[in-house]
């Protein structure tokens, strides 16, 4: 027992004696040797060796100015602070955290130790204020400076962003996406801007509005690669983007083919969300599909796939419409002009679904005409479904 108790204080005084010399290692050694102490503490010595190593930094970064030891400090400084370093502090310690590591971010002109603030400052978000942080990132993104970054911190920057930017730098991350300065951050950008889409639905839709298909087209496969966006914020932006798509589509001569695209794909996203508030925007489409068929934009399929859609997310609003629909197709095949049996079908089949007895007298035209059998057994089928 006695020799238990003599190696449990020998070991206890062999560790202040060893957390003692670390710190007079600090106070009397150069700069390497702080370093080296605060790389060398254990868990329990390490926070004040670390908070002296951060004060040192600060003082002494103006003067010493581009010093390869001073950076060797500070970085070993930041990259010990725990990681939750933060967490039960009060607001004003917690801005002063804040401040030093940001200190350090400006003192230092060393992009590792800056790219290393940045990495921490992501480590501790959910304990440290972030607003002073980002109203540094945001002025600076915003400055031609950020032209002649290096490259691995304008990385690291654009990286932090997608997790504690808002929608303000989503404007400002989409203008440098645009700019070729900024062609070699690309991937990094996209990721970014793609996070920040569902806290930035008024600029998503600024650029919809500006009716630039480029634009539109780019926000557009943004949109579609985040699968966290939710059902309404997907629905509010594809009816925008139907909208804004179909007055381009009839005031420009290039590009028909992405307008298209859009078309088709926003028409879908709400026909999966169930989206019936966009009922007027779906009919609008539906008279645009009917032309952009005849001048071969869209195909059949696509035509019936409008169909289909217009009649789940509009149902009693677009009987006349698919009535007038039907008639028109009526009088060509009796003039012997080619029709679409499967649009006519589809036509029919939609009519049949919605059941509104205001079909009735096209639908049976119909079976008075000379149709191919697949088409009359359709009319038969659908005039059987009316609602009396």
């Amino acid at each position: 027992m006695r020799k238990f108790l003599l190696r449990t204080m020998l070991f206890i005084c062999c560790s202040l004696c060893f957390s003692q010399s670390l710190q007079n290692k600090f106070i009397k050694g150069n700069i390497a040797d702080k370093t080296t102490a605060v790389m060398d503490a254990s868990d329990k010595e390490r926070l004040w060796l670390t908070n002296e190593a951060i004060q040192f930094v600060i003082k002494n970064a103006e003067y010493l100015g581009e010093d390869r030891d001073l950076e060797g400090l500070a970085l070993a400084a930041i990259l010990s602070l725990p990681n939750d370093y933060g967490q039960g502090k009060t607001e004003s310690e917690k801005e002063e955290i804040s401040n030093q590591l940001l200190k350090i971010y400006d003192l230092v002109q060393s992009n590792t130790v800056r790219i290393a603030v940045l990495s921490k400052y992501l480590t501790l978000k959910n304990y440290l204020p972030l607003e002073p942080l980002t109203l540094k990132l945001n002025t600076y993104m915003s400055s031609s400076e950020s032209y002649y970054t290096d490259v691995n911190l304008l990385k690291s920057i654009i990286g932090v962003l997608g997790y504690i930017g808002d929608n303000n730098f989503f404007t400002i991350l989409y203008k440098c996406y645009n700019d070729n300065h900024f062609s070699a951050y690309k991937e990094e950008l996209e990721q970014t801007l793609i996070s920040l889409i569902p806290a930035s639905m008024n600029e998503v839709l600024q650029i919809i509005h500006t009716k630039d298909i480029n634009q539109i087209s780019k926000i557009y496969g943004l949109i579609l690669k985040n699968e966290k966006i939710s059902q309404n914020y997907i629905s509010e932006i594809a009816e925008n983007l139907l909208n804004e798509s179909i007055l381009i589509a009839g005031n420009t001569v290039s590009r028909k083919d992405e307008v298209v695209k859009i078309q088709l794909g926003s028409l879908k996203i709400l026909k999966d969300n169930k989206c019936t508030r966009a009922s007027s925007s779906v009919l609008a489409f539906f008279k645009v599909a009917k032309k952009e068929y005849t001048e071969d934009l869209i195909s059949e399929e696509q035509l019936i796939e409008v169909i289909d859609s217009t009649g789940i997310l509009a149902p009693m609003d677009s009987v006349s419409y698919l009535i007038d629909y039907l008639e028109e197709m009526n009088v060509m095949t009796e003039n012997e002009r080619e029709v679409s049996p499967a649009i006519v079908i589809a036509v029919i089949n939609t009519l049949g679904a919605i059941g509104d007895k205001t079909a009735f007298d096209s639908l049976l035209a119909v079976t008075y005409i000379d149709y191919p059998e697949a088409i009359l057994s359709a009319a038969r089928n659908a005039l059987a479904g009316l609602k009396w």
